[in-house]
């Protein structure tokens, strides 16, 4: 027998940090649902991508002979996952994956827009934020902690030039 396989993911950040979750339905019957506390340096596409990388993974160990359709409301992360040329390592894993497991679909569905799935992997994410399993599989990519070091060395020389009591007589002044 074949059962219909709907999985709904999402991504969140909020004030508490980044949340990723995915809500399984079969045959339009709750299953399953994977919530997860992601680091608070993630960025939404980095939620939403490893909400999706997570879905794909439970898929692939689903019984072969069911199609399982998963369901993203991020186009940038739907984009993403299709191009095996992607900047973001999680999206080429995720299309390396669906490559190998035809049986798994990926497809865009619009947000908030009043499929109970997505609402409710939508929630799921939110309350990831603050009471989610922590995600193990946390790491930063390269340009993201460059990024977080400008700005932790920019917050540090501006705190020694604030606090410093040299150099605040010298000036630059036009000369014609």
């Amino acid at each position: 027998r074949k059962d219909i396989i709907n999985i709904f993911t999402d991504g969140s950040k909020t004030e508490h940090g980044g949340g990723a979750a995915f809500y399984f339905l079969t045959n339009d019957i709750w299953a399953y649902q994977w919530p997860a506390k992601l680091n608070d340096n993630y960025t939404v596409i980095q939620a939403e991508l490893s909400a999706l990388h997570e879905a794909v993974i439970y898929a692939s160990h689903l019984p072969n002979h069911n199609t399982s359709k998963i369901h993203v409301d991020n186009r940038l992360s739907f984009m993403a996952s299709s191009n095996s040329n992607s900047a973001k390592e999680t999206a080429r894993k995720i299309f390396k994956f669906l490559l190998s497991n035809p049986r798994i679909k990926v497809s865009w569905v619009k947000a908030h827009a009043g499929n109970i799935g997505n609402e409710r992997a939508d929630q799921l994410a939110k309350d990831a934020t603050q009471h989610g399993k922590p995600y193990s599989h946390t790491k930063l990519h390269k340009p993201h902690i460059k990024g977080l070091l400008r700005k932790r060395m920019l917050e540090e020389w501006q705190t020694l030039w604030k606090n410093g009591d040299t150099g605040r007589k010298v000036s630059l002044r036009p000369t014609n």
